[in-house]
């Protein structure tokens, strides 16, 4: 029998959730698509979600004492907090937000259990990767397409978990306050200067994590440097703009330097190389070397490549 399928984009929006993995607590954003179906680091329906929940795997919680990590900020103490919902009342507020994605509540994808058997035998979890996106023109239905990662903001005298997403039109929406602040990207860099987004903690501090509660973070165990954060805005427009981003460039510079090892190249490399965001180096190798490379040719160029 001949195959054949296709894709179909299905609409959702997110919500703040704690996964509990390996005796570790992430918070992450909780994607709820409008069919009903809820990507918790796996795509379930809202049948399985509710198994999740029961099985401790996502909740909205985390104990006092234990270290919370943000991906792509890092990893905080929580001395204390008030949490907004227990498990019952988390469950029915993702189930709120997928009614008013769908207020008529219909085609909501239910997992068989011959899919579910089906899924286990091929040994396959689904966990699409959720593309952010801005309507320009209701017209048509024109968008642009989005990326961007979570930090901490003081606004209006209080403090924020919020949510930075850049857009192809070079805007960037503040997701998370009471209401979405808009701003555009180079006017947003004096922010990142000035404190106003920040990533350490340097006393206990009263974060804001709208749609779950209030956390005190009392220190970190590690935290990204709030300049680099920036450098990597920079660079999700770059890609977003077709462009190349500083970790392409490093790249290119690198092969370039493989090719004819002069001391130019090693110096254009250099360059290159110190322009990316100290936490995406590791990124330019692969999961083995990461950035070893580079650094020997840069640091200490007298060292034998090991092949």
């Amino acid at each position: 029998m001949q195959k054949i399928r296709r894709t179909k984009q299905i609409e959702g929006t997110t919500t703040p959730g704690i996964i509990h993995n390996g005796g570790q607590h992430f918070l992450i954003p909780v994607q709820i698509y409008e069919d009903g179906m809820i990507n918790c680091w796996e795509l379930v329906d809202l049948k399985g979600l509710k198994q999740k929940i029961n099985d401790d795997w996502i909740g909205s919680h985390v104990p006092s004492g234990e270290v919370l990590s943000i991906h792509g900020l890092g990893a905080y103490q929580v001395d204390q907090a008030n949490w907004v919902y227990n498990d019952s009342s988390y469950y029915e507020h993702i189930q709120r937000k997928v009614r008013t994605l769908n207020p008529e509540f219909q085609n909501i994808t239910e997992i068989t259990p011959r899919q579910q058997k089906l899924m286990e035998a091929r040994r396959i979890s689904h966990s699409p990767t959720a593309i952010d996106f801005a309507v320009v023109s209701e017209l048509f239905y024109e968008t642009i397409q989005g990326d961007g990662f979570s930090i901490f903001m003081r606004y209006e005298g209080q403090h924020y978990l919020v949510h930075l997403v850049v857009y192809e039109d070079g805007q960037v929406a503040i997701y998370n306050l009471p209401h979405p602040v808009k701003v555009s990207i180079d006017d947003l860099a004096v922010w990142f200067r000035d404190g106003t987004f920040f990533t350490t903690i340097e006393r206990p501090v009263v974060i804001t994590i709208l749609d779950l509660g209030e956390v005190t973070f009392s220190e970190e165990s590690y935290a990204e440097n709030v300049g680099d954060k920036y450098l990597e805005l920079l660079d999700m427009y770059k890609k977003l703009s077709g462009e190349q981003t500083t970790l392409e460039e490093c790249r290119h510079a690198y092969h370039m330097y493989l090719e004819d090892p002069s001391e130019y190249n090693r110096t254009q490399l250099k360059g290159k190389y110190e322009q990316v965001p100290e936490h995406q180096r590791m990124y330019l190798g692969d999961m083995d070397t990461k950035d070893m490379d580079y650094q020997r040719i840069i640091y200490t160029p007298e060292e034998k490549r090991e092949v």
